[in-house]
């Protein structure tokens, strides 16, 4: 069987790459790239169509999927690098590639599939996603196999799908937002995306509050900068160790969250349901 070729799609701007690379690391995009190459082995480009006459390594033929990160970017303000973004997925949508995104990956498919979005009424999610629940079609759904009927998982966004285009299912809602998974048909492409970020590690989560803590500590989540600083450098001790059960304990943190394997369920069953079934079918 020849190697995956996948393009991983990064939602941020330069600054907004710079700012994550200091507290994480890697850009978004590497991070993700990363993971798919842990799941499939793959040859995994990336690409940044939030810049200006960005063009991906490969003409978006070559591959046989692509994936959407994350973005601080607000795509209900329609700023030129939101438009970029939406112009870009909808040539992946006429193309008939398969698609997943995360997080902003999920609102931008949504709106250029024609769907909306909008601040949360509910408030900023972070750190981790509670009581995600999989509706009556998710249930059933290939999307989620192997996940539980309700979980948690990591999770940052202030934005939420408000409305979904034609054509779209939600798969999964909790009490934050009634939309935290879905799967949109468009043009000759299927998308699947979740509100959350399955591609986060701990690292990822702990960093990800280190970089938010201006709006944390203003919006309440925690009442001075020390409480923030021990509540990342538990996050990082259980990424080093996963038999910290007390941190888990104390953090509310089961294996949904803990073991790798489960936390990136939705990726490896849309490399294993969407992407490798494309392949045959073009054979």
């Amino acid at each position: 069987m020849r190697v995956l070729h996948l393009l991983v799609a990064d939602g941020e701007i330069a600054d907004g790459r710079r700012r994550v690379v200091a507290t994480a690391g890697a850009t978004f995009a590497e991070s993700y790239a990363n993971v798919l190459r842990d799941i499939a082995a793959a040859v995994v480009d990336t690409f940044t169509p939030a810049d200006e006459n960005a063009t991906p390594p490969r003409d978006l033929g070559a591959y046989d999927g692509i994936a959407v990160t994350g973005s601080s970017l607000n795509i209900h303000k329609r700023e030129p690098a939101s438009l970029r973004q939406i112009e870009f997925v909808r040539e992946v949508f006429a193309r008939g590639i398969p698609m997943f995104g995360s997080c902003w990956g999920l609102q931008l498919a949504a709106v250029a599939a024609g769907g909306d979005v909008a601040p949360n009424r509910a408030g900023r999610e972070i750190g981790f996603a509670r009581h995600i629940t999989l509706t009556e079609a998710g249930r059933s759904h290939a999307l989620h196999a192997g996940r539980p009927p309700s979980f948690d998982a990591p999770a940052i966004h202030g934005d939420e799908v408000t409305r979904l285009p034609e054509n779209a299912i939600v798969t999964a809602a909790n009490g934050m937002s009634k939309i935290q998974a879905a799967e949109i048909r468009f043009g000759k492409s299927v998308f699947w995306g979740v509100q959350y970020h399955p591609e986060f590690s701990l690292h990822d989560v702990a960093a990800m509050v280190r970089r938010n803590r201006v709006s944390l500590l203003s919006e309440g989540f925690f009442s001075e900068q020390q409480d923030l600083d021990c509540y990342a450098a538990d996050i990082d001790l259980l990424q080093g160790d996963r038999t910290r059960r007390d941190i888990a304990w104390r953090l509310g943190l089961n294996s949904e969250i803990t073991e790798d394997r489960k936390r990136i369920c939705e990726i490896a069953n849309w490399i294993s349901r969407q992407v490798m079934p494309s392949i045959f079918a073009r054979c």
